[in-house]
């Protein structure tokens, strides 16, 4: 049997027109190298589950961190997921609908046509022992334990619905880049008080009128300590009082590459085996779309 399956695609290859061959090839070829990069991708992210420790948000340093805590809604509109109207903090659902086709021999094949998808964008709270992150799911790849497809034969053509949902209250592992905003208002103000000193440095009379305590013509380290506090307070009263401000920590996704941005519902450790089942499947479609596209390319070629 499999030996007249072959041969019956030995003749198929040979009898197609060049240009109808070479496209099949160059469509294998990228199939294969889709599956290649999905399988580094998965494999990667695994290795990074693994070799990343988890952070508390409290404690977390500023750049690419774990955390593990509970999924929370922020204050304002309650989310609420289109298909099945359920409250959540994060929602991606699509609508198919099933399409029939015949080809130039008549045969008829059925498959699932996307009529519509959409993943939620709205922030979101991931909270632990010691404090909250605000979560900003763009870009993320989401995993939840929460999904659900559902069929509606009594319409035509039928439809299938397919909801993820990460709910109020559920258990939420995260990793991304964390950044703590309160800091980076702080680093504003800091440069706000620099250009506020240069300008005085501009006026010196006026500068060592107010702060040459001794008037000896020159400003001491103490002085000159004494005119940066000045110019602290006077930013202060200008643009608020920043460290008075609870800190506003987010993670969101990062520019570099290498470092992954992924929110899951699933367990840690059973993430990274979810990971690795699914590079080790595209590692098998690598290699069985690459082998297909050398041998076809073979038997064209009469190697």
């Amino acid at each position: 049997m499999w030996h007249e399956l072959l041969l019956s695609l030995e003749t198929n290859i040979i009898q197609l027109e060049p240009y109808q061959f070479w496209i099949a090839a160059t469509l294998l070829s990228i199939t294969s190298l889709f599956f290649f990069l999905r399988m580094v991708r998965w494999w990667n992210h695994s290795r990074m589950i693994e070799n990343v420790p988890t952070s508390r948000v409290r404690s977390a340093s500023q750049g690419h961190v774990e955390l593990i805590g509970y999924a929370r809604m922020m204050d304002g509109p309650v989310i609420i997921s289109p298909l099945s109207r359920k409250s959540c903090v994060w929602y991606r659902y699509k609508i198919e609908e099933k399409v029939t086709r015949r080809d130039a021999k008549g045969h008829s094949r059925s498959y699932w046509q996307v009529v519509k998808e959409e993943t939620s964008e709205e922030l979101f709270l991931l909270e632990d022992e010691t404090g909250r992150c605000v979560i900003d799911p763009d870009n993320a790849d989401v995993i939840t334990s929460n999904k659900r497809t559902w069929y509606k034969r009594t319409v035509s053509p039928p439809r299938r619905y397919t909801e993820e949902l990460i709910v109020n209250n559920e258990a939420l592992y995260a990793i991304g880049l964390f950044k703590t905003m309160a800091n980076i208002e702080r680093q504003k103000q800091r440069e706000q008080v620099n250009h506020l000193l240069r300008e005085w440095k501009n006026d010196a009379n006026q500068l060592l009128h107010h702060y040459d305590s001794n008037r000896d013509g020159e400003l001491s380290q103490e002085e000159w300590e004494q005119a940066r506090l000045a110019a602290e307070r006077q930013i202060k009263r200008e643009v608020g009082q920043f460290e008075k401000l609870e800190q506003l920590n987010i993670l969101k996704d990062s520019p570099h590459k290498n470092q992954g941005f992924i929110l899951s519902t699933i367990p840690e450790h059973k993430l990274i085996n979810q990971y690795k089942r699914k590079a080790l499947l595209a590692m098998l479609a690598f290699f069985a779309t690459g082998s297909a596209t050398v041998w076809a390319i073979n038997i064209r070629l009469g190697i």
